[in-house]
């Protein structure tokens, strides 16, 4: 499995990154440790936007690159979930992704 997230920074940014170990990613980013993204680095982390489950890293590369390639507006629709994947990106409907639940706080 893998994950593509989107955080809300504090600044009123997002961030979109992938993971296969999606808890021991969410540490880095809160905790700023060695392995943290410097754009999260620099950055307060105040949620976890949205988070999908791919079915492999190469679904995960290709909804992350989708998602850095689109605008704002998207994104948010994405969040607010009144939209989905397969509408916002239809090169994407062939595969997988589930949408997942919950804060920052249940991955830690």
């Amino acid at each position: 499995m893998a994950y593509v997230y989107i955080l809300r920074c504090g600044d009123g940014t997002l961030y979109t990154g992938i993971a296969t170990d999606i808890r021991k990613r969410l540490r880095d980013h809160v905790h700023k440790t060695a392995a943290c993204a410097k754009y999260t680095r620099y950055r307060t982390i105040e949620s976890l936007a949205a988070l999908w489950e791919a079915p492999d890293m190469t679904a995960a590369r290709r909804l992350e690159w989708a998602l850095h390639h689109t605008d704002r507006a998207v994104k948010d629709r994405l969040i607010d979930e009144s939209d989905t994947l397969a509408a916002a990106f239809p090169k994407l409907a062939e595969s997988h992704y589930t949408r997942l639940g919950g804060t920052i706080q249940d991955y830690l």
